[in-house]
């Protein structure tokens, strides 16, 4: 079964994202022996950047920071099946459209094993097609490269729907992930909206003055409230469009299902598939002995993840508190910390991140918002307790916490989650079962099976 897995990131190749994400599914697609390749615009330049959201909708995720060990981009063009396997040379290609059974494909071997970490597989060359913007407009492009199943991390946004219409020009087995947490427009929920938009434009505006900032992001938030009309005649025309799309938490699907029916969109399309995490990885470890220590992870130069909120929180539990230690990891921390039980770490690899998580006791999070909380999963995974300003979809046990939708806790209100949690629990008396739904392969068939 051939998967193309398209996001509109561009990259550099050390910027590969395979440990989440649509790196993440391409990996467990080929696990699962299918011929899948996530398909990304390449950077030309050292030092680009990915591109910047431009539209009134949730910031996307970024790429990770180049690490050690992740895979480096080999394919350089389009990849035609003649190209992987000289055995396939003359035979006709499936037919658009067709969804063949789970029956796995040929994966050729190689005596070279691939880069992508992975010792089930060898594969010969990473599964990555470069593209440019006017290729994936282009149906010609979809239909040369005959997918049975196309998934697409767009969120929903409207621009893309040229895309869109290419891909279903192929199949029409089309899959979008919309990575949000349901406040897709005013009329899911007006004041919790307009925090959002105010926040989102915040976090664009970061580094503006404030007194530009903030009155920035007040017109901004105001502008797309009176916008709600056409923000939504456009987002219903993508929704048609669509034959399936993903939503990330239980919470947010709810949300995403009525506003399908205000919008006249039939609700079956909304599906709850939550983020795979890399579980061969981050998990409890019984072996790993737990600290009295707390551990944060983000981009940290996002007014998203409130990084004054983490630190004042951190310093005065921590002056309460002194036999735990906190680090805090990702981009854009000060150059010196604010206390001296405090440990700044620049992004870490997933292993050297897992092995971090597995030897804490608290994962903290002081974020404004979250679509999913895809470090938090990550954490629970490792035998942590998360404690931040809501519930988020986190691994338990048995099943998933009911998400809360409010994220304005005080700063006296996390300091008190963190002490209580400090006093009463142990998490590694806890050894943390992982629910089916968090691994990747589990995650890929649930994709399939929405067409099967």
């Amino acid at each position: 079964m051939r998967i193309l897995l398209y996001t509109d990131l561009t990259i550099r190749s050390d910027q590969l994202f395979w440990h989440r994400d649509l790196g993440l599914l391409t990996k467990a697609f080929w696990d699962l022996g299918h011929d899948a390749y996530l398909v990304v615009h390449l950077a030309t330049e050292p030092s680009a950047t990915p591109a910047v959201p431009n539209e009134l909708d949730h910031p996307r995720e970024q790429p990770c920071e180049a690490q050690q060990g992740l895979p480096r981009l080999s394919i350089a063009g389009p990849i035609l099946p003649h190209m992987r396997d000289p055995a396939n040379a003359g035979q006709n290609p499936p037919a658009a459209g067709a969804l063949p059974t789970f029956a796995p494909s040929h994966i050729p071997t190689s005596a070279t094993s691939s880069k992508i970490k992975n010792p089930k597989l060898n594969i010969p060359n990473d599964p990555v097609l470069c593209v440019s913007q006017q290729d994936v407009r282009n149906p010609l492009w979809w239909k040369d490269h005959h997918p049975n199943l196309v998934i697409l991390g767009l969120w929903t946004r409207p621009k893309y729907d040229p895309v869109r219409r290419a891909a279903l020009s192929a199949t029409p087995h089309v899959i979008e992930r919309a990575d949000s947490d349901g406040m897709r427009t005013a009329s899911c929920g007006l004041l919790t909206y307009a925090q959002r938009r105010f926040d989102y434009f915040r976090d664009r505006t970061y580094r503006w003055p404030s007194l530009l900032s903030i009155p920035a992001s007040i017109v901004y938030s105001f502008a797309t409230i009176c916008a709600t009309p056409w923000i939504e005649t456009r987002l219903a025309r993508t929704l048609k469009v669509l034959p399936a799309v993903a939503v990330e938490t239980p919470h947010a699907t709810v949300l995403w299902k009525s506003l399908a029916k205000r919008l006249g969109v039939d609700p079956s399309k909304i599906h709850c598939v939550p983020h795979p995490i890399q579980t061969d990885i981050f998990k409890f470890d019984p072996t790993i002995p737990k600290k009295n220590q707390i551990i944060s992870v983000g981009r940290w130069e996002s007014y998203q993840k409130n990084l004054p909120l983490l630190l004042k929180t951190l310093c005065s539990f921590l002056d309460k508190n002194p036999s735990w230690t906190s680090l805090v990891i990702g981009s854009g921390l000060p150059a010196k910390s604010p206390h001296p039980q405090i440990t700044f770490l620049p992004p870490l690899s997933p292993p050297d991140l897992a092995r971090h998580m597995q030897e804490s006791m608290i994962f903290f999070f002081s974020s404004r918002y979250e679509t999913f909380g895809l470090a938090a999963a990550e954490a629970s995974a490792c035998g942590c307790t998360v404690v931040g300003p809501s519930n988020i979809l986190t691994r338990g046990n048995t099943s998933y916490p009911t998400p809360l939708t409010s994220f304005g806790s005080t700063f006296t209100l996390l300091r008190g989650k963190l002490q209580h949690v400090a006093d009463a629990y142990r998490p590694s008396l806890n050894s943390m079962t992982p629910l089916s739904e968090s691994f990747p392969q589990d995650i890929a068939r649930i994709l399939i099976s929405l067409f099967a």
